[in-house]
This record gives structure tokens, C-alpha cells and sequence, in this order.
């Protein structure tokens, strides 16, 4: 089975997370707060039989078992058919994908009670026949992360689908080239999605008992850490040819620079924004200039709706901004908000942000997508002297 770890992010087969039970900062505390995410609920060790001493092993593990394969196999059942819409529109609107203090462990009403959304959507699974969630209310914590997980893996799936190559080398090459330092967290999700589908490399070896034993991984730990040599190798090549390719096609009077976004005006920032993500792949769409809703523009990407506010300030950006992206994100329906600006933000905003999931990119994000942008540029400008070349030895 795959994992995903609430600590780092970070996707693993093995069940206790290599990164960070390897990391000298984490503290024991730190350790005992990470929970793994399956990709598969079954996983979960509600589902499994919890040693009891010899004896009661002996005399009732058997019968135990067979009654917590039955709760599974009734769970699983009522939860494949919801995850489509409940569950996976639930975390794509609400931001209440973890209980809280004020939930209670008893569904229903109550004396002057104020409920969150997560009580509400539990009574919503309860009234739609899982009876389960009356015993087991942490498993909808459990399934809200699995139905995250199974969302992003799904994202994921179909961006790699483009990359599949006739060697692994290639492949990873393909993938890396596009995806970039993402590959570090996302290795174990690339093994997967081979292993799911049947995709053979010579390199690659997979543990065919992995899917149903809980502790046996799909590849071995040094086999993994052998691949991401691999990757770490290919990303330096592709970083090298990037400078190469840079040095020899660099056209100062063509590329942007951090400072030519400084003297731009509120539309020709948005305008070049547009420009950006259009060009490192999404597709964009500008709002009218009036009674946008704190929109800009909207991109899309592997079936995600994203929300845009650009703010080309001088001074910090403040927590109006990140109000109009979440109101925005509210109006349009979208499924995630972003603010945009060549400054930096105050400390009030990043923790507005935090707290409702919109993502910030300040000075140094963009002059990430700003180098994204210049390249994309680049490999036009490389792409269009061959084509001349071509043409002339066809003469």
C-alpha cells in the first residue's frame, strides 16, 4: 500500500515515514502526531485485529476478525459508492477536513448547540446508512484524508499519463523536466501509478504481496533510495543543459526581469500574469474589470479551478487581499485561491492564509515562475533557430 504523512507531506510505502522518523529536529511529540494516509481505507488499523494475549488470540481472533472484515466490508462498500459526491466535494468546499474540540462524540441535536460542518456531514453519512460513524466517529477524519489522498493521486495520475516513455530513464527524464523538485515527494506515487498500471522497466521490481499485507512494501526502502539517486542525477543533468541553453540564447531585450514587473500598473500586472500561466500550461481565463468579486483571473489545471488576486504593490500586502481571494473562491465556486504580488505579506495575512487554504506567493515565488516563464522562452527561442537551421540546409 501507499502512504501519504500528515507531517511532511510526503508519500512512502513503508508505514512508518522514512523522512521524518529519520529527521534529527523532530521531537518524540512531533513523531507520535504523524498519521499515514492510505490510499486505500483498508488499511487502516480500525480494520485490523489488535493482539489480545494467547490465549484470548487463540479463542476469539478468529471470530474478532470476521467481525471487523464484516464493518469493513460495509464501510468500503457505502464509502465507494459516496466518495462521489459527498466526500470528495466536502473537502474540495469546506475547510473543516479535521474534527475540532467542539465536536462531539454523540451525533445529533443538542441544547443550544453550535455545529460544525464536519457534525453536519456526519449526520448526513449516518442518515445515508452509515451506521458505523455512531461507533467509529474518528473514521471520518480517516476517510476525509483517504478521499484527499485519492483526489491528489487521481491529479497526479493523469499529469504523468503524458510522460510515459519506452525506458524508465526517459520517463523520469519527461517527468521531471516538467514536474521539477516535486519528484522528492512524489517518487512513491510515480512507483504506484507504474505498478498500477502495469508498466514494466527492467530497473523496477515490485512485491506482488504488497496490495493486501499492511507491512510489506511495494518496493524495498534501498531500491527506493536508488530511484531517487536516479532522479537527483537527471534533475542536475536538466539543470545544466537549462544554464547551457540560457547562456547561448539569452536575448536580454525579450526576457522579464523582477524589476521590469516593478514599473508595470495594476492591469499590465494582471495581463502578465495571464501571460505566465498560459505559458508554463494553464489555461487562463481574465475576469471583466468590474464587479469581479476580488477576481482576476481564473486558471485551470488537470481539472482544478483556481482563483487569482494580483496585487503589484510596493509595500506589504495586508489581509483585504487575502479576504477577496476566499470571497472569491466562495462566489466563483473554485477550488482553490491564490494571491499574487512582487512584495512580501504582512504576518496577520499569512496567518489568515493559513488558516483558510489559500496559498501565497510574494516576491520570491513569483520570480520562481518568473524563471519558469524565461525558460519556457528559452527552449521557443532554441526551438526556432533549428527550425532555421532546417530550413537553410533544405535550400
Amino acid at each position: 500500500m501507499i502512504y501519504q504523512c500528515s507531517g511532511c507531506s510526503r508519500t512512502t510505502f513503508e508505514t512508518a515515514c522514512p523522512w521524518c522518523s529519520s529527521s534529527q529536529i523532530s521531537t518524540s511529540t512531533e513523531l507520535r502526531a504523524q498519521q499515514l494516509t492510505p490510499l486505500d481505507p483498508s488499511f487502516y488499523p480500525d480494520f485490523q485485529y489488535q493482539s489480545k494475549g494467547l490465549i484470548k488470540d487463540f479463542l476469539g481472533k478468529k471470530k474478532e476478525q470476521a467481525q471487523l472484515n464484516d464493518l469493513l466490508n460495509n464501510v468500503l462498500r457505502k464509502y465507494a459508492q459516496l466518495k462521489q459526491p459527498y466526500f470528495t466535494n466536502f473537502i474540495h468546499t469546506t475547510r473543516e477536513t479535521t474534527s475540532s474540540n467542539n465536536d462531539v462524540g454523540v451525533p445529533g441535536p443538542r441544547p443550544e448547540g453550535v455545529y460544525t460542518e464536519r457534525e453536519l456531514f456526519r449526520e448526513v453519512l449516518i442518515r445515508k446508512g452509515f451506521d458505523e460513524l455512531e461507533g467509529l466517529p474518528s473514521l471520518l477524519d480517516k476517510l476525509l484524508l483517504t478521499t484527499a489522498f485519492n483526489s491528489t493521486y487521481l491529479g497526479f495520475s493523469r499529469e504523468l499519463s503524458r510522460h510515459i516513455k519506452a525506458s524508465l530513464t526517459e520517463t523520469l527524464r519527461s517527468w521531471i523536466d516538467e514536474a521539477g523538485t516535486t519528484f522528492r515527494s512524489d517518487l512513491a506515487l510515480f512507483y504506484y501509478y507504474l505498478w498500477e498500471n502495469d508498466i514494466s522497466y527492467k530497473s523496477v521490481n515490485f512485491n506482488a504481496q504488497a496490495n493486501t499485507a499492511d507491512a510489506t512494501s511495494l518496493i524495498s526502502l534501498s531500491a527506493f533510495r536508488s530511484g531517487m539517486s536516479l532522479c537527483e542525477s537527471i534533475y542536475f543533468d536538466i539543470l545544466v543543459e537549462r544554464l547551457g541553453n540560457q547562456l547561448e540564447h539569452f536575448n536580454p531585450n525579450r526576457f522579464i526581469t523582477m524589476y521590469l514587473v516593478d514599473a508595470m500598473d495594476g492591469f499590465q500586472f494582471e495581463a502578465f500574469l495571464v501571460e505566465i500561466f498560459q505559458t508554463i500550461g494553464f489555461d487562463v481565463k481574465e475576469t471583466k474589470k468590474t464587479a469581479d468579486q476580488g477576481a482576476d483571473l481564473f486558471v485551470s489545471r488537470f481539472g482544478k479551478n483556481m482563483v487569482i488576486q494580483a496585487k503589484n504593490y510596493t509595500g506589504s500586502v495586508g489581509n483585504a487581499a487575502v479576504q477577496q481571494a476566499i470571497s472569491a473562491k466562495a462566489f466563483y465556486g473554485c477550488d482553490e485561491a491564490m494571491v499574487v504580488t512582487n512584495s512580501y505579506y504582512t504576518k496577520s495575512a499569512k496567518e489568515l492564509a493559513n488558516t483558510a487554504g489559500v496559498r501565497l506567493v510574494d516576491r520570491e515565488g513569483l520570480q520562481t515562475y518568473l524563471d519558469d516563464y524565461n525558460q519556457k522562452l528559452i527552449e521557443i527561442f532554441q526551438a526556432e533557430s533549428e527550425e532555421e537551421q532546417e530550413e537553410i540546409s533544405l535550400r
